[in-house]
């Protein structure tokens, strides 16, 4: 997507071929639309010049390309004083940014009523970055549930290893399981009164109805629940639910102490007696001056 929306700005024509770089008008192609002769192939624009002129040779034009394509180069300035160039065609400077490049792309995303559309409200929410990353691939539905390894052709048995009743795939392991069930029934949290067909379903009503903090309980227990599910695949062990759902709130505590402990100001931190007792850790390197090497 973003490599197919750069584009060529033509300046003397040294360096852009004729046939294989993007640098016509967009419609209805970038690319020379006129079939290329074979001997052509590594034919430069700077061809198409007439050097006494500095201005497209014509002749030429008419000679090798279509009509179409032939009123398309004649509306491209040439600047035989500036080497060509690449440029990006979405920015009034021609400059790439990635924000730029998610904008251009999202905006021609076509969101059907079934996916997600809270990427915004998971993405800020203050929980570990890698519980965002699992839930994002959750989301997408490319975790290796079995159901996923046997479509990549991978040889493995398709039944769940917390349940041992059916198949595994997302919506079973954070749905329907009954390993899931019970440990949602010993949180409390109201997720098991949703009633839908689908985890993005299930995952958009609790990011649109739950408080921030229950919110991040439920993420904190899917994450643990996949944690449990590996455990019963690799280990041939699986954790209590008590144990499950007491896991995932003592890390989600641990996660809030440490961030909450970070944001504490240096006039805030405890002393002893008027000495600082803020922690630090020394570190040191050096290199040898005739290598340059670290040492």
């Amino acid at each position: 997507m973003v490599i197919g929306r750069v584009r060529r700005r033509i300046g003397d024509g040294k360096t852009t071929l004729i046939w294989g770089h993007p640098w016509l008008p967009d419609n209805p192609s970038p690319l020379v639309q006129t079939d290329m002769p074979i001997e052509l192939r590594h034919a430069k624009v700077v061809g198409l010049i007439d050097e006494q002129t500095a201005t497209w040779d014509p002749h030429i034009l008419s000679d090798l390309f279509e009509d179409e394509d032939v009123s398309r180069i004649l509306r491209i300035p040439v600047s035989p004083g500036y080497e060509d160039s690449w440029y990006w065609p979405d920015d009034p400077n021609g400059i790439y940014t990635v924000k730029n490049a998610y904008r251009n792309i999202m905006g021609t995303y076509d969101h059907s009523p079934g996916d997600f559309d809270k990427w915004t409200k998971m993405w800020g929410m203050k929980i570990p970055p890698k519980w965002k990353t699992f839930l994002w691939r959750a989301i997408c539905d490319i975790l290796p549930t079995t159901n996923n390894l046997i479509i990549k052709r991978v040889e493995v048995d398709p039944t769940c290893k917390m349940c041992g009743l059916a198949h595994e795939n997302i919506m079973h392991t954070f749905i329907l399981c009954d390993y899931y069930r019970h440990v949602w029934n010993i949180s409390g949290l109201p997720i098991m009164n949703i009633v839908v067909n689908s985890f993005l379903e299930r995952l958009t009503i609790v990011f649109t109805m739950f408080t921030e903090d229950q919110s991040a309980a439920v993420v904190a227990v899917l994450y643990r629940i996949w944690r449990c599910r590996n455990s019963a695949v690799w280990d041939a062990t699986l954790p209590r639910p008590t144990a499950a759902w007491t896991q995932a709130t003592a890390a989600l505590h641990s996660y809030r102490q440490v961030v909450r402990r970070g944001s504490t100001p240096l006039s805030a931190v405890a002393t002893d007696g008027g000495r600082d007792t803020t922690q630090r850790c020394y570190v040191d390197a050096g290199y040898r001056e005739d290598t340059g090497e670290a040492t």
